[in-house]
């Protein structure tokens, strides 16, 4: 600056006086060529000033985007990890619930299965106990068929085994007398054989059924026996309270039914169905009737 007015003056001076000398005149050229080479420079030196200025503004600028890039994306992620927390919230409260239902089934599971180890134990102890029962069964159908061989020849008896019910069927001829409920000695002979079998038999009930053909009662019985019914019923009983007093099956194990006419085993309209009709049954039941009676109830028809 101080420079441009020395110039400056120089130039009024020479201006004033007109003339200069050659010696001044040079030394002022010479310092105006250095002026403007300063300028040059300085003109320079600002470009690239500015060009710098430009660059670190530039800088500037990317250095806030990246600055603005790192902000949203820390905010972002912010969010992502508020998320993030609040899932791992619900997966907690998620896994606690599916660890309860879990620990739920397992105890559900466990007592299910130590119910079914329970009916399986049971159904076994059942089944065996079944299997002894129709095993006792069969062998007293064994010894009842070998010590009754002559009669069952003769037609006089039939022994049957259905499921877990046994009967010994004895017509009339070999116990009564016609219209009679007396038991005849041969009679007695053979419910001493039959019931000396019987009296091992204490898993059971032993049912006496007195049944009749369907002839009437004849005029000379009725003050006796009014109708079938009495004289089936009689009959039964005198068989139970033989059995009983003489053979010594316990009575809780007796019983007595009188059916008269009905549940033939054959037609009435010859003479030798009615001499089968005529009979005395000696049946062996489980103890548990109910169940007997449901298993012999006929099936439903399919739909």
């Amino acid at each position: 600056m101080r420079r441009t007015f020395f110039i400056t003056g120089i130039g009024l001076v020479i201006l004033m006086t007109g003339c200069v000398s050659s010696s001044v005149h040079q030394a002022a050229l010479k310092d105006l060529t250095e002026t403007k080479s300063d300028l040059e420079r300085l003109k320079g030196e600002n470009a690239a000033l500015k060009s710098e200025r430009a660059a670190q503004d530039a800088l500037l600028r990317d250095l806030r985007q990246q600055l603005a890039d790192i902000q949203n994306k820390a905010q972002i992620q912010s969010q992502d990890s508020d998320r993030l927390a609040q899932r791992n919230i619900e997966l907690s409260g998620e896994i606690a619930d599916l660890t309860r239902q879990n620990r739920d089934f397992s105890q559900t599971l466990e007592s299910r299965t130590q119910e079914l180890e329970e009916l399986r134990a049971r159904l076994s102890e059942e089944t065996r106990l079944k299997d002894e029962e129709v095993n006792r069964l069969k062998f007293t159908y064994d010894r009842l068929v070998g010590e009754l061989q002559n009669e069952i020849k003769k037609g006089e008896i039939t022994v049957t085994r259905v499921m877990d019910k046994l009967s010994v069927n004895l017509v009339e001829k070999i116990l009564f007398d016609s219209g009679s409920a007396e038991i005849k000695p041969e009679g007695l002979n053979v419910l001493d054989r039959v019931g000396g079998i019987l009296k091992s038999v204490t898993d059971k009930q032993i049912r006496i059924e007195g049944y009749t053909d369907n002839v009437p009662i004849g005029s000379r019985l009725t003050g006796t026996f009014p109708t079938n019914w009495e004289l089936s019923a009689a009959r039964a009983i005198n068989v139970v309270r033989y059995l009983s007093g003489s053979v010594s099956i316990p009575s809780r194990l007796l019983s007595a039914a009188g059916l008269a006419d009905n549940r033939p085993i054959t037609s009435n309209d010859t003479k030798e169905g009615r001499a089968q009709n005529r009979r005395i049954e000696i049946v062996l039941l489980p103890m548990d009737m109910d169940r007997v009676l449901q298993e012999l109830k006929p099936s439903p028809p399919s739909p």
